[in-house]
Parts: structure tokens; C-alpha cells; sequence
């Protein structure tokens, strides 16, 4: 995200936290990924009468809606706008991935941030939606690429999580800089990922970092160019040493 998209989301943001204020109702964004939810976090900050959270459909989504509403609306029931469609392959044996269900979505004119978490199963995909769109997707979605599917609306209840492939690293780190991180996570010394992340080639919440000495905090995800994601699912405590235990889950697609 460039930064007039940045100042033109943080604009939309201070709107939506304005006009819930104004008409005293729940009001909810369009989708964020992680890094913009933080940006979205920043913007809360201004709007201390203000309650929100982050909704994506099933607890570990990493896409998500942000909503808001005045503090004394925040135990009142708020259904979030959101919906979930299921793509199942006509024929078995054809098995689309996660860039051929988003391409097909997208490729209706909808789009990217009405669009949220795409759970790739082995029938199909869930895919999490605005409710706003449900219908005109499954009346219009016909094929994944070259593969016929079957639509259908389910409920958030109903979603599959697609039980994602990782290796796990635990270890200890002298501090939780973004290099000593993506060292442990992906396998490579710390003073080759040093260049490695100055070349521009990771990315912390979706965004491009370039300083190696970044801070990382638990729940961040970190995407290498050609290394793949991880995340850091735990920060511990500290050894007698003083070094830091952490917990790294990297994703194998």
C-alpha cells in the first residue's frame, strides 16, 4: 500500500469512527489485512469514547472488518455484515488454489476489499464475504478458471478451516528484531538475512520492512520472497541469560 492509499484508508477510518459517533450506531469497514488493521488501531487512538474490534469470520482470520461503535453501545448484540460462500468443484478431481477461487471472485468486478479469508479445502474453498455481495456472487460465479463449481451461502458456523501445514521452531533470541526472527523462522544465518530484508524482501503484516532491527511482537506475520510465511505464535519469557523464548510457525503450502 502506497501512502496516498494509506492517507486515503486512515480517511476512511476517522469516517467511520465520525459517523458511528454522529448517529450513535455500530458501523463496520471493509476488509483490512493485519497491517492495515494496525494503521486502523492508530486511527482508534483519536476516538477515545469509541469502542471497536476486528471481526473476520472465525477466529484465526487474518483478513478482518473492523467495527465501531459509541462506548455505551459496545455490549449491545451487532450482527457484523459479513457472509460465507462455498465453491465446490463439479468434477473431484479438479483442485483450484487460493490465487484461482480469488481470481474468479475478483474477475466479477468485486472488489479485493470485499473480499476476506479464502479457506482452501479438499472439496473447494470457503470463502468469507460483505454480505453485501453474497448474491450477486453466487448467481454470477460459474467457474474457477476452467472449472465448473457449485455455489452455495453457508453460515460463519459452517466454515472448514483448512488445516495448514507448518513446522514449528522454538528457540531462544537475544532480542525480537525482525532479522533474529526471520533467521529462526526460515532457516538462514542473521547476517545473511541482514541484506536480505534490506534488499526489500520481507514483509511484516503485508508491509515492506526494510530495517533489520524492525521489533517483532507476537501474532506478526512475516513473509519472505521466496522463503514463504511464518508467524510468530508465542513470546515467552526470558532464559537466565536474558535471551527471549519465542515460538515460530513457518506455513508449508
Amino acid at each position: 500500500m502506497d501512502h496516498t492509499d494509506e492517507k486515503m484508508l486512515e480517511a476512511k477510518i476517522r469516517d467511520l469512527f465520525t459517523i458511528a459517533r454522529k448517529n450513535r450506531e455500530h458501523r463496520a469497514s471493509n476488509f483490512l489485512d493485519p497491517g492495515q488493521q494496525k494503521m486502523a488501531e492508530g486511527v482508534a487512538r483519536i476516538f477515545p469514547d469509541m469502542a471497536f474490534h476486528f471481526d473476520g469470520g472465525y477466529g484465526e482470520a487474518e483478513r478482518r472488518i473492523m467495527v465501531v461503535c459509541p462506548e455505551f453501545l459496545k455490549e449491545e448484540p451487532f450482527h457484523a455484515p459479513l457472509g460465507a460462500l462455498r465453491m465446490t468443484p463439479k468434477d473431484p478431481d479438479e483442485h483450484p488454489g487460493h490465487r484461482d477461487f480469488l481470481g474468479a471472485v475478483l474477475g466479477l468486478g468485486i472488489s479485493r476489499e470485499k473480499v476476506g479469508d479464502i479457506l482452501v479445502t479438499k472439496t473447494g474453498a470457503d470463502v468469507i464475504v460483505k454480505q453485501e455481495i453474497t448474491e450477486y456472487i453466487g448467481l454470477n460465479l460459474l467457474k474457477v478458471g476452467s472449472t465448473p463449481v457449485l455455489v452455495e451461502e453457508i453460515s460463519l458456523k459452517e466454515l472448514l478451516k483448512p488445516e495448514r501445514s507448518y513446522k514449528e521452531m522454538k528457540s531462544t533470541v537475544a532480542s525480537l528484531r525482525l532479522d533474529a526472527i526471520a533467521s529462526l523462522a526460515f532457516g538462514i544465518s542473521r547476517s545473511k538475512m541482514a541484506p536480505f530484508i534490506k534488499g526489500e524482501n520481507i514483509r511484516l503484516n503485508f508491509r515492506v520492512v526494510k530495517d533489520p532491527s524492525t521489533p517483532v511482537k507476537e501474532g506478526d506475520v512475516i513473509s519472505a520472497s521466496r522463503l514463504g510465511r511464518a508467524k510468530v505464535v508465542e513470546v515467552g519469557g526470558q532464559s537466565k541469560k536474558g535471551r527471549i523464548y519465542v515460538r515460530v510457525h513457518r506455513y508449508i503450502s
